[in-house]
């Protein structure tokens, strides 16, 4: 394992991945970021950048890293991937001695949380590329990379876990106090499972899905996007990463509303930093160039819709699960969202009606 920022560029000088002339010139610049992994930027002058992901002593992590190395690699190697290819950094080389990844820098690149955060508004622009991005991969995969017999080794076509959480919520061991709660809070509300059963039983294993789709992995510079952070990328349902989106948006507003201990139905917009409304223009201009883009109308819409509302209601959950797993007590967000999750599955045509202000049914 590489430790600190003079380890990280003699690996990359050894590798032939970094010139001698970029630390002679004295404008390298190493930036350590620690996470979920053990990161380091390489900032070098006019030269594009190097990003180095590196695990931390996760065997589970080790297998998702090598998983993500091995989408590039396919990517590089079919020509007909290549408008999928386009949307990720360039790659550079993958050490499995080491569980490191080093790809390149995407020059000038901002995520879109980093332009909420900076702007304090959600841009319709990004939307509208965001939601173009995602249609372009499902819509090239559908075509160019399902059903192909070199994608099994890479794609085990696995459902999300939270799917099926709840069939064995009564004997789950080692759960956090915080989740513990969770649990007892959920029994009160037992008809969401039902659409959590309904979204794992009608799964389609139809294109490729990036699986963990947030503002963080979206890279904006110029007029262009970049997607990143592959390692759980499936062969899966569509609806996954558009609901993981809207789920993205939803959390901007549930974060930023006031605490209080009501029930489901006590979810309001009242007092939000961020309320729906100034909200609801990015998530609608989402949606409208994923549509137009996948060239989905009338019923066929309205059913995608609805499930990838399903979708946000379940990533939602799944958030505050693993939000929680090691906290004593369930946070003043957390109750937010849990409540918005439960809402979304009872009532997903709702939800997409009341908070994604989509109604199901426009297109028909």
């Amino acid at each position: 394992m590489i430790h600190g920022k003079n380890e990280v560029v003699h690996y990359l000088l050894e590798r032939g991945l970094l010139d001698a002339r970029d630390v002679v010139a004295g404008d390298l610049v190493v930036v350590e970021l620690i996470r979920r992994h053990h990161n380091f930027a390489v900032m070098r002058g006019k030269s594009p950048g190097i990003f180095v992901k590196q695990i931390q002593d996760q065997p589970m992590a080790a297998q998702t890293l090598q998983k993500e190395a091995a989408f590039y690699a396919l990517l590089d190697a079919d020509p007909a991937l290549a408008p999928i290819r386009a949307l990720l950094p360039k790659f550079h080389a993958y050490d499995p001695d080491r569980h490191m990844l080093v790809v390149e820098m995407v020059a000038g690149a901002e995520d879109v949380n980093a332009q909420h955060r900076m702007r304090g508004e959600f841009s319709v622009d990004a939307a509208t590329r965001i939601g173009q991005a995602i249609a372009s991969y499902h819509d090239v995969a559908k075509r160019e990379l399902v059903g192909k017999k070199t994608n099994v080794a890479i794609f085990t076509r696995t459902t999300p876990w939270i799917l099926s959480f709840h069939l064995n919520r009564g004997t789950v061991q080692g759960l956090s106090a915080a989740n513990g709660q969770l649990m007892q809070i959920l029994q009160s509300y037992p008809e969401f499972a039902l659409t959590l059963d309904h979204l794992r039983n009608t799964w389609r294993y139809e294109t490729l899905i990036h699986g963990d789709m947030k503002f963080d992995n979206c890279l904006v510079t110029g007029d262009t996007i970049h997607i990143v952070d592959w390692e759980i990328a499936e062969v899966g349902d569509s609806a996954w990463d558009v609901g993981s989106i809207f789920q993205a948006y939803l959390m901007w507003w549930l974060s930023s509303l006031p605490a209080n201990n009501g029930g489901p139905d006590d979810v309001t917009d009242d007092k939000a930093a961020y309320p729906l409304e100034k909200i609801q223009p990015a998530i609608r201009a989402f949606w409208n160039a994923y549509a137009s883009a996948s060239h989905l109308e009338g019923a066929p819409a309205d059913a995608m819709l609805e499930r990838a509302t399903a979708c946000a209601g379940a990533r939602l959950l799944q958030t505050v699960y693993e939000s929680l797993n090691y906290s004593p007590s369930m946070t003043p967000n957390a109750i937010h969202e849990v409540q918005a999750a439960v809402n979304i599955l009872r009532q997903p045509r709702a939800a997409a009606a009341d908070l994604l202000g989509i109604p199901v049914g426009i297109y028909v």
